[in-house]
């Protein structure tokens, strides 16, 4: 029996434990999340340069919303690699699909390095689909005793419902989710987890080009296997079902009936990796997302990573790291000609360029007296401090105001408009620079 992935699940496992609930194992179908998310979210989500990004983003938000949200003990991605025999029962088998569009075709070799990077396991096995390695994972995962959510759009996946295995699928956009356990799936289609392969043996399922009976849908699926209990039941019992078209179609089309049900029933015994519950992770590498979001301006996920993990996200990989020593002291001590000044926390910073200097800004009048007589170069300049009491604009107003001789973030904008986000770290790292983590700041 492999360990339990909640004995390498880290920080996620421990704190669904002290939280009194226990942490599950997430199974994703890599590719239907994927597709999800392209669908979802408009094709016009870019980056400044034009390269599409919608499925990346929405891939990505998606990521950071199972870990930020529900903690898992480790997460599996899986992917498609195969019909695991399907289209050779069912020649028409997805023979309808056309090609993966031309946008997702393009962001496509990025989604599994990005699950990666979140920490994920990718498993593919040549030959089968996501969702019967899913399944395997599945029985494997509950025979050692752990619980599992597994997160996909697919219908058929629901036969994996039951105790201690739920389903997380995507409703409106791409992390808007519902939970479905085995009260949820009877609620939604009217049977059991059990009956769901031949709920869609008689209903069909046109996303899979699966037959199923015509003229029967979800209703009357249901209330067939609610009298009978299965296919076979329904098959053998045709004479007791009132209708004489609907006799006829499932007289007609029994076989039909029969091989849609095998296609939809899923595969246990894909011979996945031994290793694969064994090798999990659940802490994300902060410095391959900082890479991934600063190469797909993917700011916002960051943001919440960076609020959840309660530290910055490692910077980019540059070609200098800037170091300074900063001294206490007041901008009239710095050459002359214009200063940069920046506020943080209580406090601000200028340099000539060649020295930086700082003080505590207790009273922004103060800062505006040193400030005026210089020209003044600011990222950003009307948010200088805020918009409050402290804000340099509003200290500085009776004054005549600031001499602004430049605004990186306005000069940012001018040269790139559709760039989406105007962080300073962003501009300097593009421009191959990055300040030193830790200042000195001398007395």
């Amino acid at each position: 029996m492999p360990p339990s992935p909640a004995s390498s699940a880290g920080a996620g496992a421990a704190e669904a434990a002290a939280n009194g609930s226990v942490a599950e194992l997430f199974l994703i179908d890599g590719n239907s999340l994927a597709y999800r998310a392209f669908f979802a979210l408009p094709e016009s989500i870019a980056t400044a340069d034009g390269r599409p990004t919608n499925a990346i983003y929405g891939f990505a938000s998606m990521m950071a919303k199972i870990l930020i949200d529900h903690r898992p003990s480790s997460v599996i991605v899986a992917w498609d690699a195969g019909m695991s025999g399907r289209d050779e029962t069912y020649s028409a088998y997805k023979a309808h699909r056309p090609g993966r569009p031309d946008l997702l075709r393009e962001q496509w070799p990025h989604l599994a390095p990005l699950a990666d990077a979140f920490g994920f396991l990718n498993v593919k096995v040549s030959g089968y689909e996501a969702d019967d390695v899913i399944a395997t994972l599945t029985k494997r995962a509950r025979d050692a005793g752990h619980r599992v959510m597994i997160v996909s759009g697919d219908r058929d996946v629901y036969q994996l419902v039951g105790d201690g295995v739920r389903v997380m699928t995507t409703s409106r956009g791409v992390t808007d989710t519902k939970v479905y356990d085995r009260d949820g799936v009877i609620e939604r289609y009217g049977v059991t987890p059990e009956q769901v392969p031949d709920l869609i043996g008689l209903r069909g399922d046109t996303s899979d080009n699966i037959p199923g009976v015509p003229g029967i849908g979800d209703k009357t699926a249901a209330q067939l296997l609610q009298r009978f209990g299965t296919v076979e039941g329904v098959l053998d019992s045709i004479d007791e079902i009132s209708g004489a078209k609907r006799k006829q179609n499932l007289t007609e089309h029994a076989d039909d009936a029969r091989v849609s049900k095998a296609l939809a029933t899923a595969v246990y015994d894909v011979e996945v990796p031994l290793g694969a519950l064994d090798e999990l992770r659940s802490e994300p590498d902060l410095s391959r997302l900082r890479e991934a979001a600063a190469e797909f301006e993917l700011r916002q996920v960051i943001r919440r990573l960076e609020e959840e993990y309660h530290q910055a996200v490692p910077g980019r990989s540059v070609d200098e790291t800037i170091e300074f020593e900063a001294t206490r002291g007041t901008i009239d001590e710095l050459a002359e000609g214009s200063v940069s000044l920046a506020l943080a926390g209580g406090e601000w910073a200028a340099t000539d360029g060649a020295r930086v200097v700082t003080g505590e800004l207790s009273d922004p009048l103060e800062l505006v007296a040193q400030a005026l007589s210089r020209p003044l170069i600011a990222h950003d300049a009307k948010d200088l401090g805020g918009t409050g009491r402290f804000g340099l604009l509003n200290a500085a107003a009776p004054a005549g105001g600031l001499d602004l001789a430049h605004d990186t973030m306005v000069a940012a904008y001018l040269i790139d408009p559709a760039r989406r986000t105007y962080d300073l770290h962003e501009l300097a790292a593009d421009a191959g620079l990055a300040a030193a983590e830790i200042a000195r700041v001398a007395a």
